[in-house]
C-alpha cells in the first residue's frame, strides 16, 4: 500500500513549527480541491493498470 508523502526528507525541531502550519492549511483548505487531487491520483493509478494489463496481453 503507497501512501502519499509531503514530507519525505529529514526535518529538526526547528521545522516542527512550519511543518504543523502546513498541516493546518491543508485541513482547513478547500476539500474540492483535496476531492480533484483524489480523483487525479485515481485515475493515474488505473492508467497504470491499464498498461501492465497491455503489456501483459502484449507479452501472450
Amino acid at each position: 500500500e503507497e501512501h502519499f508523502h509531503l514530507f519525505d526528507y529529514d526535518y529538526d525541531h526547528d521545522d516542527e513549527q512550519l511543518v504543523q502550519e502546513i498541516q493546518q492549511q491543508l485541513q482547513s483548505h478547500n476539500s474540492n480541491q483535496m476531492e480533484m487531487i483524489e480523483q487525479m491520483v485515481n485515475r493515474k493509478y488505473e492508467l497504470e493498470l491499464w498498461r501492465e494489463e497491455i503489456q501483459h496481453l502484449k507479452n501472450y
